[in-house]
């Protein structure tokens, strides 16, 4: 497909091309979502995950639960911990996925939203439903992993052991 009829790349046709084909990824995450061999609390982890309900410090701060000075990343990179930053972005966390991509022979960037993520993952796999199946599962076996860690690593930084 042509983005532009001249043959010369715009900022302007590709951001027209992006908004047509994000309703498609976003579609296909919430058809995708239900897996019969991924176990239900994974299932609603991601759906969480999907909707930004999940308990990044970003969102707690949101709710009124910790205040604006504890919202950088567990890991200690100092930005924002938001669902993007920490499962996908994050150099300690996020990077994990570049070892992915190297090992399944997929070239890509990474997208910002967790969302187009996930769809553009599954899609990278091709047509067979099976191989879609499979990266299904390596990726919410992968995002539940890295937010275990993070879950791990924030413990460990507040035990009284571990502070200095």
């Amino acid at each position: 497909m042509n983005l532009e009829t001249s043959q010369i790349f715009s900022v302007r046709s590709a951001y027209h091309y992006m908004k047509a084909h994000s309703q498609d990824t976003s579609k296909v995450a919430s058809q995708s979502i239900w897996h019969k061999d991924i176990p239900l609390k994974i299932v609603f982890f991601a759906w969480r995950l999907f909707q930004d309900s999940f308990p990044t410090k970003d969102n707690l701060f949101r709710r009124h639960i910790i205040d604006a000075d504890s919202r950088t990343c567990v890991s200690g990179c100092g930005s924002l911990e938001t669902s993007p930053h920490l499962l996908l972005h994050c150099n300690t966390f996020g990077s994990v996925w570049h070892f992915i991509y190297r090992w399944l022979g997929i070239s890509s960037a990474t997208p910002y939203s967790v969302t187009d993520h996930f769809s553009l993952f599954i899609l990278a796999a091709g047509g067979a439903k099976a191989r879609q199946s499979i990266m299904q599962v390596l990726w919410f076996a992968t995002v539940w992993e890295i937010w275990k860690e993070t879950a791990w690593s924030l413990m460990l930084r507040n035990a009284p052991f571990y502070r200095s």
